[in-house]
């Protein structure tokens, strides 16, 4: 291979829109094969200046161990009123999680629906949506840590477009809301991390602005400027593999966050209060 990546260098790639081809292990190593991925402007080889698309992308997972395993709810028809539910994710009993932990590391082909690392405890930590080959009915939702991840790849595809319009950039900062949303329920969640997501769901989800979208650019400038802050701000303090786990839900739509007409409460009384001041100084 030309480029490579390890580990903490893994952060001059961008797995955020990444699909997984395939999956097999080799030698003891989880083996991938992606497509989507970007390099940063600053990555290795890099020689364009701007960020830049990667066609095939091999990432390896050494010496990797599985530290818990769930299996997804499998959609299944309502014969009373024709519509399809999801049961619940199932958390493995140990004889289970004993043989899909066994039957991972036994080699193999495999097929993997999302793929995120993050640092945890010190250690590159993926989390995954797995499933065997034969048995195409059973997917497992796993986190797998390891002792070093590798990425390597051939050759650097197209330049990507960096250059947004704000109605674009504020659709973007809108894509980590149902993450953040279940970031706010989640256990390993810290508490100014969930204050700093209930300011940002509140305003993201609230059916009124504090300044409306039909004014022309100022409409979406509170959207990037007042809701990217909050959402930054959650997404900073929120840990990193506890992010990574949510995105992943979130993209199987697993949650949808809804407006309430109570969220606009804050932003009615900032307004009542700025015409207070208003007709306080006319009337003065």
């Amino acid at each position: 291979m030309k480029y490579s990546a390890e580990n903490l260098s893994l952060s001059q790639l961008d797995l955020t829109f990444s699909d997984v081809i395939s999956g097999e292990i080799k030698d003891g190593a989880l083996c991938l094969c992606l497509n989507g991925c970007c390099a940063e402007k600053y990555a290795s080889g890099n020689t364009s200046g701007k960020k830049c698309s990667i066609p095939k992308l091999w990432v390896t997972l050494y010496d990797f161990t599985v530290n818990s395993a769930v299996l997804r709810g499998i959609p299944y028809v309502n014969l009373k009123d024709n519509t399809v539910k999801k049961e619940k994710d199932r958390a493995l009993y140990k004889s289970e999680y004993e043989a899909f932990a066994e039957r991972l590391c036994g080699g193999g082909d495999i097929d993997i629906f999302s793929f995120a690392v993050a640092e945890k405890n010190g250690k590159p930590t993926v989390t995954a949506d797995i499933n065997f080959e034969d048995d195409k009915r059973k997917w497992y939702g796993a986190e797998i840590s390891c002792s070093k991840v590798c990425a390597e790849w051939e050759e650097y595809g197209e330049p990507v477009s960096e250059k947004l319009s704000l109605k674009q950039r504020a659709a973007l900062l809108k894509e980590n809301i149902p993450a953040v949303f279940m970031a706010l329920g989640h256990k390993d969640t810290p508490v100014m991390a969930k204050i700093a997501a209930g300011l940002a769901l509140g305003y993201a989800l609230s059916p009124v602005d504090l300044i409306p979208d039909f004014i022309p650019v100022l409409g979406f400038l509170d959207d990037v400027l007042i809701l990217s802050g909050l959402i930054a701000l959650a997404v900073k303090l929120i840990p990193a593999d506890v992010m990574a786990e949510c995105r992943i839900k979130a993209a199987e739509g697993k949650v949808c966050p809804k407006k309430r007409w109570y969220y606009a409460l804050p932003v009615i009384i900032i307004w009542l209060i700025i015409i207070g001041l208003i007709v306080r100084a006319i009337l003065k």
